[in-house]
């Protein structure tokens, strides 16, 4: 009988077991799902995986924006540059999943992410092992696999955040083995999966090589370090796809979708500012860190504080008992928690609509994924101890129990963007993605807002017009054949009219097409006498 006096099953086998119940469970989410996507970010992603499991370019023309003159025919999360429609995000998520989306078909796309769980999950296991042992392994491992971030994000299948922290684990297992067995392969293999990781999140390479210098520093006698330039040679090697796309499409290989201007120059100071633009993106805001570790480190998941904050007490109290590979490791960790508190915590915006709203499908939770995984390392350490007292299982048991409740409720019944509303959203959106498609014509432009996720890539779409070049840019679609829509929250009869007023000064007019859509409403442009 093993720790929580399940029967032994040879080798790893409830390892594998439990992994995959792990994987159907954050793929339940998009069983019978259409297409569709809750966020600019997943569809955007999305689009971009598919044209690369087609075996299509990531880059696609956008020949209408040529036609207005101005580069508007694109939805959120996208770019136009030199006249295609390119990721504004990392682009190691469509390269990867769709490399493996045309050996083994489309289809498979949404469930790569679950997949990708069982990565991290094994490797997670692995690491504390190693750490700690079998017991505390089992602990933190489950923890994990229920921890409301690491659930949320591998449910929703086109983060990337997700991934990003699975070959990161996979990367630090293979790290640990190679520091133990000094083999050069174990170096090949851990920078390959870094590189990997670091094509998916480019942006986490500052604290990923601060906090591995630390680590290895302190581990340098057992570092192999003529090996490093293997582990170096794995990191160039799976992440050269991404920069010769790049140079593809942005004309600079240490160009990103986020940022296009990272041009390493001769001038001292100008890459010194470049540096601390890259380094420290959002500035140093101390009473925002406050706020935002407040609420999405302490409230939001505070079940998952609780057993991060003891963990980390209980590792402090029993320095002494620890290995030396532990106490190593919880330094490097430490530089890391610091790092991505301070760059991330110093951010200030509102993904949701309500700006007060503090939920899981805010950026701050997937951003600080490696913080709430991590961290439970010593929370299953310090948990494991219980089974050493008289109902000690039955009181890890409650406290596992608890955990996991209160996780899935937060997961899938959070009434703001719990898991389950967003599947309600998705087929709603899928309804009047449709209904709109049968109003309009299919090479038509949706002036869409906020809703432009509902209609692209169906209908090309405009997020807004904010200046009078935008208002002569439609003018331009309208003059050249192509039909341009506004789903906008519906106006009043009055309100419709002052817009008009506006509208002639670009010989444009606004006629309402239907109203059917909850409160927001299809109108069209049309050419003004």
């Amino acid at each position: 009988m093993d720790i929580l006096g399940w029967p032994k099953f040879k080798g790893y086998g409830w390892l594998i077991i439990f992994a995959l119940i792990a994987f159907f469970i954050y793929a339940s989410f998009n069983w019978g799902l259409p297409w569709r996507f809750n966020s600019p970010d997943e569809a955007a992603n999305a689009y971009f995986t598919q044209m690369v499991a087609r075996g299509e370019s990531v880059a696609v023309s956008e020949p209408l924006n040529y036609v207005a003159q101005n580069p508007i025919v694109h939805p959120r999360s996208t770019h136009i540059i030199n006249g295609q429609l390119a990721p504004a995000s990392f682009l190691g998520l469509p390269l990867l999943l769709g490399f493996v989306g045309r050996i083994i078909g489309e289809a498979a796309l949404p469930y790569l992410t679950p997949l990708g769980a069982i990565i991290g999950l094994l490797c997670f296991w692995g690491i504390v092992k190693e750490l700690a042992d079998r017991k505390a392994a089992w602990i933190s491992s489950l923890l994990l696999a229920v921890t409301p971030a690491f659930w949320y994000y591998h449910s929703r299948a086109f983060f990337h955040n997700a991934l990003f922290f699975d070959f990161l684990l996979l990367a630090v297992y293979l790290l640990i083995k190679a520091l133990k067995s000094k083999n050069a392969w174990a170096y090949l293999a851990s920078g390959l999966a870094l590189g990997l990781a670091i094509a998916l999140r480019t942006s986490e390479v500052f604290w990923i090589i601060v906090a591995g210098a630390v680590w290895l520093g302190l581990n340098w006698q057992q570092v192999k370090w003529n090996y490093l330039l293997l582990l170096i040679l794995g990191v160039v090697v799976s992440f050269s796809p991404v920069l010769l796309t790049n140079y593809q499409i942005y004309g600079s290989i240490f160009s990103i979708g986020y940022r296009q201007d990272l041009m390493l120059t001769g001038d001292l100071q100008q890459t010194l500012g470049l540096l601390q633009q890259l380094i420290l993106p959002f500035g140093w805001h101390p009473r925002v860190i406050l706020s935002t570790v407040a609420n999405y480190l302490i409230n939001l998941t505070w079940w998952w504080t609780v057993l991060a904050t003891l963990g980390f007490g209980y590792f402090l109290i029993s320095w002494r008992k620890q290995t030396k590979q532990a106490k190593n490791f919880m330094m490097g960790l430490l530089v890391m928690v610091c790092w991505l508190v301070i760059v991330y915590g110093s951010w200030q915006f509102n993904d949701n609509p309500d700006p007060a709203a503090i939920t899981l499908g805010t950026s701050y939770a997937r951003y600080w994924l490696p913080i709430y995984g991590f961290l439970l390392w010593p929370a299953g350490l310090a948990l494991s101890r219980l089974l050493n007292w008289k109902w000690g299982k039955e009181l890890l048991l409650s406290i596992v129990g608890c955990y996991v409740v209160l996780s899935g409720l937060l997961v899938w019944t959070e009434p703001a963007e719990g898991l389950a509303q967003i599947r309600d959203n998705i087929k709603r959106f899928q309804v009047w993605g449709q209904e709109v498609q049968n109003l309009t014509e299919p090479d038509s432009v949706i002036v869409a807002g906020i809703t432009d996720k509902i209609f692209w890539p169906e209908r090309r779409v405009i997020y807004d017009l904010i200046n009078p070049a935008d208002y002569v840019a439609v003018n331009k679609l309208l003059t050249a054949g192509t039909s341009v829509y506004w789903f906008h929250p519906t106006w009043r009869a009055e309100g419709l009219a002052t817009i008009n007023k506006r509208l002639v000064d670009y010989s444009l007019v606004l006629e309402a097409k239907t109203l059917s859509w909850q409160d927001f409403s299809l109108y069209e442009f049309k050419i003004k006498p």
